[in-house]
């Protein structure tokens, strides 16, 4: 059959049946494998090119590609988990008990975050309802600088246009994201084009470490989960793991090649997801999703200048911990350079507990929503 039914038909009698429950079948790992060829190529491109953060970028501009030209990536969604875990464990490594001293002048900053967060959520539901003509629910649920998970969710449960919201709250963290570092480079960030997370290789990797790492991505993704985190993943390991470094009861690092290729999977994960988007969708949608994202990358750079002369903090870490991109991708990006990872990782915890919040008590105040769009 031309349709390719009987190879399907071949790959389901040829799974056992707890491999076609999962979706495990030999049509799934091809379609894996290629999205791992497809990212690692991008990412060796990348290096070879010096461009800004290779493995991360270069797997997310390929695998985006790729996807546009609806290739059939598949996306490593049963590494999710783990592979924020690894970044949280990491970014928690280099948490030192010098950093944590620099809390308290942290303060005037993280209040910063407050007001910076809601003019821009104001702001882009002006944008998405009156520029983009998007009804009301939608409109809010686009502007809102969250997690793209959360806000999907709660944009179904409010009656908005969950496509929509997809849309365009993939493109706000693709564009900021795949910005920054480039901007970065450009102005003269030195070493991020060929620049690799800190830590010991495999080869210098103890067992007992090992254990330590895994023991802490597992108890603190488990405990974010029972609390009801948003993010969990990755904030639940990452403050766990920040804990333990503080306070001297570990000095484990995440290996070198683990890092790599937990950043070829996340830019494996965010560039596949475009996969079937359509010309009319792009036109229509993820426009207007470019256009917000460079507004956002505008306001948050004049914004890092004032909070940068104001608190006397490095005007590119302020720019990173202010940016209104994903959470995960933002820290990685500080923790590769060698940033203030604490400063970046505290302002992003602030700023999604605020997207939360506000969008839970917006979605409580307005439950017509649902039913005026049905």
């Amino acid at each position: 059959m031309p349709d390719g039914s009987h190879e399907a038909a071949a790959d389901r009698g040829a799974s056992p049946a707890w491999r076609r429950r999962f979706g495990l079948t030999r049509a799934y790992w091809l379609r894996l494998a290629l999205g791992f060829a497809v990212g690692g190529i991008g990412a060796l491109v990348f290096l070879t090119l010096e461009l800004p953060l290779p493995w991360f970028l270069g797997a997310l501009t390929f695998c985006l590609a790729a996807s546009v030209l609806n290739a059939p990536l598949e996306r490593p969604r049963v590494m999710s988990i783990p592979v924020r875990a690894v970044l949280g464990v990491a970014i928690g490594a280099a948490f030192t008990p010098a950093l944590l001293a620099m809390l308290g002048g942290m303060a005037g900053s993280l209040l910063l975050v407050v007001p910076f967060m809601l003019v821009l959520m104001f702001a882009g539901m002006a944008f998405f309802e009156r520029v983009a003509r998007f009804d009301r629910p939608t409109a809010f649920f686009c502007a809102v600088p969250g997690g793209l998970t959360d806000m999907v969710t709660m944009a179904s449960d409010a009656g908005a246009n969950e496509r929509a919201v997809t849309l365009i709250q993939a493109t706000r963290i693709l564009m900021i994201v795949a910005l920054l570092p480039f901007w970065l480079q450009i102005n003269g960030q030195q070493g991020i084009g060929g620049a690799i997370p800190p830590g010991v290789h495999l080869s210098d990797f103890r067992l007992v470490d090992a254990a330590v790492l895994v023991a802490l991505g597992w108890a603190g993704w488990l405990l974010a989960k029972r609390i009801g985190l948003a993010g969990a993943p990755l904030v639940g390991p990452m403050v766990l793991s920040g804990l333990a470094h503080a306070g001297g009861f570990t000095s484990a690092k995440v290996p070198v090649e683990v890092m790599i290729f937990a950043q070829i999977t996340l830019g494996i994960m965010l560039g596949a997801q475009f996969r079937g988007v359509t010309w009319k969708e792009f036109s229509s949608t993820m426009v207007w999703g470019i256009a917000f994202a460079l507004l956002l990358v505008a306001l948050t750079a004049a914004v890092a200048v004032g909070v940068s002369r104001l608190t006397g903090f490095g005007s590119t870490s302020v720019l990173l911990a202010f940016a209104p991109g994903g959470q995960t991708e933002l820290n990685l990006l500080a923790y590769i350079l060698g940033l203030d990872v604490a400063y970046t990782a505290l302002h992003h915890l602030v700023r999604l507990a605020i997207v939360i919040l506000g969008a839970q008590l917006v979605f409580a105040a307005n439950r017509d929503w649902r039913s005026r769009r049905g």
